[in-house]
């Protein structure tokens, strides 16, 4: 959030820029009245032309041999010396002396003036490693000296992957120069894109901009020699001191918005890093919580139905794991509504489930009023609908005393049409409450009251914002009533189409495909999630052949004969060969093999995003499973996949 201060700062600064601007117009109106400007704008416009082609060849040529310089030492130097170069008692190392022997030879075959390698420390500053002067010279940089603060946005940018060129002479305490800052990459085979370091190279520009210096002058020379010395030198200086306070005042006006950006992003970034435990600890304490139940229990009904808690709150761990990045997706507007066939009142069961989970050791009340149907089956987006009302009531029990009473109201209301109707949940607590000022601004990102209850219970800040980005995604609207020390009261309402219960993914005959015998190929790298994977579809009857990356899985298929296999699961992120290139390979095979254009492939990764299950698809697989391995979703891909 912006200080007052620092917004009438940038609007002063505005404003100067604006009075210079009318100013700078008034003068030069003046000026231009005068023959003689004429003659000064046509030697002016020479002289600019005429050093700008100079000093776009000099940066050209710069560029270019700094980029040849770049590649050097990208082939050169790697991770393990970015690794261990970190501290001046590492120049006593044969690897110091062999890297800065290295530099110090490639600075001395050109213009170079300097070069040198930076990389960020234990404590995420920006750090020397080696640089590309003798040893024995007296402003040589030593491996852990931190960078100078002009070089760090440089350095930086370089660091995040983006190649940086200075576009114009940068005037330094030892002279005119060009610099240019890069990514070097762990891989010294260009086969990875981990960046582990940075390089900078300073060139000199001396003579270049000695001849800009020249020209300059013997423009007012040219002048003189038509008669017109004294406005020429007048509009040369006006025009000088025009764009010199123009920039400045740029400058001003671009690094006072880039420090409050800055400020702001600090702050939030502090914020969410300081609480990201409210968001987290709730589906924690109850996979903790149902998991001591489960140990100390002998009935196996009792333990099952604990332990299936703690697989419910398990996904909604990994679910709030997500809706850290989809805060960024949907201010982006990359998040969709992608409405399902759902049995309403299951979902709702589940939600209670998690917030059981959330009352074990809490004296608590829970009431729970529903008004619905055993059965209703309708299409909306399950995921968010559960994460909007388990982000509610988890908030309702953080900030309920014990001994308080939390209500819970499920009802059914009319929608446009038969076929609509509106799903109302409310949400009560007697606790905590809200202030009113802070209820204006309850649904911003990184929102949270400054008061003692509220710090002792803080989180993210994130829960409240994302639930109404989905709630209004999805039609509907949520609002809140609340008061200081008397509670609070969230009604969230959402339009929801009805469904066949034949759409129903686990309601169709695909249920009485059996998977008894089906021979499927496993491609998965890790270890314990290949045993996992053997060990549940074996479980369900099938036989596993398992393949330890895509190469492998490539290789199975093609050196055993037709329907050997019935079924592929292949993993996206694998050495060697990924999914995508492997699911490629199989169906490039089809001239020769039928089977290999008709053999279901089916993706899995941790990425679920659109845009993954889109890449999967394009690259000839027939579906896609999200991470973590869920046996219910992997059988019924495969029911719906294989023919028997």
């Amino acid at each position: 959030m912006k200080t007052q201060s620092d917004k009438k700062s940038v609007k002063d600064i505005k404003e100067l820029k604006q009075r210079f601007t009318k100013l700078s117009i008034g003068l030069f109106a003046i000026l231009t009245l005068s023959i003689i400007l004429l003659a000064s704008a046509y030697t002016y416009i020479l002289q600019k032309s005429y050093t700008d082609i100079a000093l776009e060849t000099e940066l050209k040529r710069d560029m270019e041999n700094a980029d040849v310089i770049h590649k050097l030492v990208n082939e050169k130097i790697g991770r393990e010396e970015f690794a261990t170069l970190r501290h001046q008692s590492d120049e006593n190392t044969e690897m110091y002396h062999e890297v800065s022997s290295f530099l110090n030879e490639i600075r001395t075959l050109n213009s170079t003036r300097y070069l040198y390698t930076a990389t960020r420390n234990e404590e995420n500053r920006l750090i020397y490693v080696v640089d590309g002067l003798d040893p024995n010279a007296g402003d040589v940089r030593h491996p852990g000296d931190y960078i100078e603060d002009e070089m760090i946005p440089y350095i930086n940018k370089a660091l995040s992957g983006e190649t940086v060129y200075s576009q114009n002479i940068v005037d330094t305490t030892w002279g005119p120069i060009f610099t240019a800052c890069y990514p070097i990459t762990g891989d010294l085979m260009g086969d990875s894109d981990e960046i582990v370091g940075s390089l900078c190279i300073e060139m000199d520009m001396q003579s270049v901009n000695g001849l800009v210096e020249r020209t300059r002058r013997a423009s007012v020379y040219v002048g003189a020699m038509a008669g017109c010395v004294l406005f020429l030198l007048c509009a040369v200086c006006f025009i000088s001191y025009k764009r010199k306070r123009e920039d400045e005042i740029e400058q001003k006006l671009l690094l006072s918005e880039a420090a409050e950006k800055a400020e702001t992003a600090n702050r939030a970034k502090s914020t969410f890093l300081l609480n990201m435990s409210h968001d987290i600890r709730s589906p924690m304490n109850a996979i903790i919580g149902f998991t001591d139940i489960a140990l100390n229990q002998t009935n196996v009904s009792e333990i099952h139905d604990s332990l299936q808690k703690v697989k419910i709150s398990s996904e909604h761990l990994l679910l709030l794991l997500n809706n850290v990045l989809d805060l960024s997706r949907i201010e982006n507007g990359k998040v969709s509504f992608s409405p399902e066939p759902e049995d309403l009142p299951v979902l709702i069961d589940n939600v209670i489930a998690i917030v059981d989970g959330l009352l074990l050791n809490r004296d608590l009340t829970f009431e729970i009023h529903r008004n619905i149907p055993k059965e209703l089956y309708v299409l909306t987006d399950a995921t968010k609908i559960r994460e909007i009302l388990t982000n509610l009531l988890s908030n309702a029990v953080k900030f309920t005393k014990d001994g308080g009473t939390i209500t819970f109201e499920i009802s059914i209301k009319p929608g446009i049409d038969e076929r609509h109707i509106v799903g109302s949940y409310v949400v009560k607590d007697n606790g905590i409450g809200m202030s009113e000022e802070f209820q204006k601004r309850l649904f911003e990102p990184f929102s949270q009251e400054d008061n003692g209850a509220r710090t002792h219970y803080a989180g993210t800040g994130l829960g409240m914002a994302i639930s109404k980005q989905y709630v209004e995604l999805m039609g509907g609207t949520i609002t809140v009533h609340s008061k200081k020390e008397c509670g609070s009261s969230f009604t969230v309402e959402i339009p929801m189409e009805l469904a066949d219960p034949k759409q129903i993914p686990e309601l169709n005959l695909i249920q009485d495909v059996s998977l008894n015998g089906v021979k499927v190929l496993l491609a998965e790298d890790n270890e314990l999630n290949a045993e996992l994977a053997i060990t549940l579809l074996e479980e369900a009857g099938m036989h596993v052949t398992r393949a330890v990356d895509g190469q492998d899985a490539v290789a199975c298929f093609a050196n055993n004969p037709a329907d050997t296999y019935d079924v592929i699961l292949m993993d996206v992120l694998m050495p060697k060969m990924n999914g995508h290139q492997a699911a490629r390979a199989i169906r490039a095979m089809s001239k020769e093999r039928p089977d290999a254009a008709k053999i279901p492939i089916i993706a899995q990764s941790a990425n679920a995003f659109k845009e993954d299950v889109q890449a999967s698809l394009d690259s000839g697989m027939n579906g896609h499973i999200s991470k973590p391995f869920n046996i219910d979703a992997v059988t019924t891909a495969i029911k719906q996949n294989i023919k028997r």
